[in-house]
């Protein structure tokens, strides 16, 4: 068992192409059973689909990402177009708001000067 456990801690081990070491070459020579080598046949195949799985996952992931930068580059401008907009618009807002108060005190002054009977 120990030495099943040597061969597939040995499978794990990945070199610098990211490909599974030769377990055969690396592992000392074992005689298995044929349900041994069924089991090992089958932990390497799980492995190995893991290890694509993972792959496929990043590659999934690295599109998420780039979708999302590409749909805040979009809401950006978006943003910046409406911010341009609305500030002309603010602009007229505050000289509104400016000429009523000069109004105001216009009218203002003219009520107290009927009141009062002065002249302007």
């Amino acid at each position: 068992m120990d030495a099943l456990k040597n061969i597939l801690n040995t499978m794990k081990k990945l070199n610098k192409a990211d490909e599974m070491v030769d377990v055969f070459q690396s592992a000392s020579p074992v005689e298995l059973s044929d349900e041994e080598q069924n089991d090992l046949s089958q932990m390497i195949g799980d492995f190995q689909r893991a290890q694509a799985t993972k792959y496929q996952d990043l590659t999934s992931l690295q599109q998420q990402v780039e979708t999302l930068n590409q749909r805040l580059a979009y809401l950006t401008a978006m943003f910046l177009t409406i911010d341009r907009r609305l500030k002309p618009l603010y602009e007229i807002l505050q000289l509104t708001l400016e000429k009523g108060d000069v109004l105001d005190q216009r009218i203002n002054t003219i009520i107290d000067s009927l009141r009062s009977g002065k002249p302007l």
